[in-house]
């Protein structure tokens, strides 16, 4: 009977606090174990845990901010606030599926990011090449 008791304690409220820690860190935190938080969770209707999706959201919001320095600044503030809204919403409902724009910009980033570094070792392996020779 005592397991249900800190089973109704778990209410939304208390568990999305913690959605942005792993799910076992989240059960540490709560100090309740994975089964129950999980079933927990289930009862609610969070099918999963959200926490690489908010961090995933988090991050690109990030890269956005950095990759839009140079570029058009309110198109960069406009993303910025739809990505924001996109996680407040899914820190209401977990189970809510990345918007497709959203996927995209997020693919893009990678893209972005991707060339970056690939340039910046290509100028470090070309610069150090040529001081040799």
């Amino acid at each position: 009977d005592c397991k249900n008791g800190s089973s109704k304690k778990l209410s939304r409220e208390a568990i999305s606090e913690y959605f942005y820690l792993p799910i076992t860190q989240a059960a540490r935190e709560l100090n309740v174990g994975l089964t129950l938080l999980k079933k927990r969770c289930r009862e609610l209707g969070i099918k999963r845990w959200p926490h690489r999706k908010l961090m995933s959201l988090q991050t690109l919001i990030k890269n956005v901010q950095e990759l839009g320095r140079d570029e058009d600044r309110e198109g960069v503030r406009e993303s910025v606030q739809v990505l924001e809204q996109e996680k407040k919403l899914m820190e209401v409902i977990p189970d809510l599926q990345l918007e497709d724009k959203t996927k995209r910009l997020r693919q893009a980033c990678f893209k972005a990011n991707y060339k970056k570094r690939k340039l910046m070792i290509e100028s470090s392996s070309s610069s150090s090449s040529s001081s040799s020779s």
